[in-house]
């Protein structure tokens, strides 16, 4: 299982950037934020997971420390390949959404609903687990999940 605190070690501006998880309050705005999309579109709502919180605040932090964007990482792993190296097991679908520069969680809710593939996502039936993660430098991740 993963931390719920990761330190990136990020080199910004010559500090480093601790990359501490959201407030809870952030992560119930923003599940708070999914459901309501997902209640427009008459999907059953989304329980937030520590887990996944953890999968999703760590790949937030792998990229500001790395410099990378993308759902793969510079070493090859992907979202499952970061979750089962994780530990994360009873999970029959995943989906994962990423962004970058949004200034909050409307916003960037917002944007991935303009996107086809993000918009998907979200509104999947398939899914009924969210986790969030948000790094420095506005690096924000969705991880979604279907218990078997």
């Amino acid at each position: 299982m993963l931390r719920s605190l990761v330190v990136c070690s990020a080199m910004m501006g010559g500090t480093a950037l601790a990359c501490s998880p959201p407030p809870q309050i952030e992560l119930d705005i923003h599940l708070a934020a999914v459901n309501a999309e997902r209640a427009e579109a008459a999907r059953a709502p989304l329980a937030l997971s520590p887990e996944l919180n953890a999968l999703a605040q760590a790949h937030a932090c792998d990229m500001v420390q790395r410099g990378f964007f993308s759902h793969t990482s510079p070493d090859g792993r992907s979202m499952m390949d970061r979750a089962r190296r994780a530990g994360i097991s009873g999970i029959c679908a995943m989906g994962e959404n990423i962004a970058q520069g949004q200034s909050d969680v409307p916003t960037v809710v917002a944007s991935w609903m303009r996107s086809s593939g993000h918009r998907r996502n979200i509104l999947d039936r398939d899914f009924n687990l969210v986790g969030f993660g948000r790094g420095p430098s506005a690096h924000w991740v969705q991880v979604f999940a279907g218990a078997c």
